[in-house]
């Protein structure tokens, strides 16, 4: 009993097949271990739609819930006390457009045509 003889024997015993369905499984196999097209193959424009579809991964959008800062009533003053001064009482240099881009650290002003950044950092005590 060859090899071919063997495989189709176990293929109608597993299967419970007629032997020539045992043949066909076993030729589709070898078609498909060879690389072949066959009759179950996604046609071309079936392949580009499953491509395209697995480049739209859907993401959750909005899960972290953020952290919610208690706001620094002494930074903040600060801040909004210097871009005051800034923009009203400065004598060295014409600050225009001054902003407070973020009420507890930034002001952003520009001088001579040039944009400048000032950021509060309040240190940490030491431990």
């Amino acid at each position: 009993m060859g090899d071919n003889e063997k495989r189709i024997a176990e293929l109608m015993a597993q299967l419970g097949c007629s032997r020539e369905e045992a043949i066909d499984i076993i030729a589709y196999d070898d078609d498909v271990d060879d690389g072949k097209k066959t009759e179950y193959d996604l046609t071309p424009e079936q392949e580009a739609n499953v491509r395209s579809m697995n480049r739209k991964v859907e993401h959750k959008k909005g899960q972290g819930q953020g952290r919610n800062r208690k706001p620094n009533e002494t930074k903040e003053a600060i801040v909004k006390e210097i871009a005051e001064f800034l923009a009203e009482d400065a004598q060295g240099q014409v600050y225009e457009e001054v902003k407070i881009s973020n009420p507890n650290r930034m002001i952003t002003f520009i001088i001579n045509g040039k944009a400048y950044e000032l950021t509060l950092i309040e240190k940490r005590a030491p431990k």
